[in-house]
């Protein structure tokens, strides 16, 4: 009896490991099968309008529209072109390289890269 007790047991602790295995496998590489499609459907950028809806910019296929998400619909408000969307995200782009905030970004990129710290660590690979 006291046989039988620890044999179903072990045989239950076994499944418990069988299950988690499977659910650690899932999460780390099922991902990888989903990705292929996520490029058909983009959302460039939204803007919050309350707790429950949002526009947003979508870029589905080739095609750009201007869609509302609240809780309960999805509407398609207006298409847009691509050469709008476009100049406008070359427009955002080209502000954000402007800005002092990635200027400094940049001088601090560069000073790691080419900085003591840097120049310690090749040293020290080489011997």
């Amino acid at each position: 009896m006291d046989l039988e007790i620890l044999f179903e047991l072990l045989q239950t602790f076994i499944a418990l490991i069988a299950v988690i295995g499977l659910a650690y496998l899932v999460l780390r590489f099922g991902k990888r099968f989903t990705e292929g499609n996520a490029n058909f459907i983009k959302i460039l950028e939204k803007t919050t309008l309350s707790n429950h809806s949002y526009i947003a910019v979508a870029k589905i296929g080739s095609n750009y529209h201007l869609i509302s998400v609240t809780s309960g619909d999805i509407k398609i408000l207006k298409d847009i072109s691509s050469e709008e969307v476009e100049a406008s995200l070359e427009a955002k782009k080209k502000q954000f390289e402007e800005s002092p905030i990635s200027n400094k970004l940049t001088e601090v990129k560069k000073y790691l890269k080419e900085g003591p710290i840097n120049k310690l660590m090749h040293v020290r690979k080489k011997s």
